[in-house]
């Protein structure tokens, strides 16, 4: 065989196998790849009560410091029923620095803002939100 028949059929098997292995480090390492994505949020409802709406959306400082939402924001009235789980991946834009927040209503009509990404540049990340009926758990892996 000569070296121009050898080159030929090794480098397509070269990149096929690059390919492959890329496929398979990309969906076994979800989570560390997914800290480069548009940012998204896990709701998990663990309380006894379905979320009738959420509301994420972008937290800045106004001219005085004060930490204010921006107008980037998202609401999914979809309800989320206690009990189940949701990734939302929400649509949002921010020019400089600030946080992500998530602000949802139960069916008892109560109300809770949590911020969900206290630091970012890129809205690029994702939190896990667990939602009991006396708390709520916020871990955050955003940048």
């Amino acid at each position: 065989m000569s070296r121009s028949t050898l080159i030929t059929l090794a480098v397509p098997s070269i990149v096929a196998a690059l390919l492959v292995s890329l496929f398979f480090a990309w969906k076994t390492n979800d989570s560390f790849f997914r800290q480069f994505r548009s940012f998204s949020v896990t709701v998990i409802n663990q309380s006894d009560y379905d979320l009738v709406s959420v509301e994420t959306g972008i937290l800045t400082n106004d001219a005085k410091g004060n930490i204010v939402k921006s107008g980037s924001k998202e609401s999914f009235n979809k309800p989320i029923k206690a009990g189940r789980e949701k990734v939302l991946e929400p649509s949002l834009s921010l020019s400089g620095e600030g946080g992500i927040y998530l602000q949802y209503t139960d069916s008892r009509g109560d109300t809770v803002q949590k911020t969900v990404c206290s630091y970012t540049e890129s809205v690029s990340g994702y939190s896990t939100v667990t939602i009991h009926n006396d708390n709520v758990e916020v871990k955050e892996n955003c940048n």
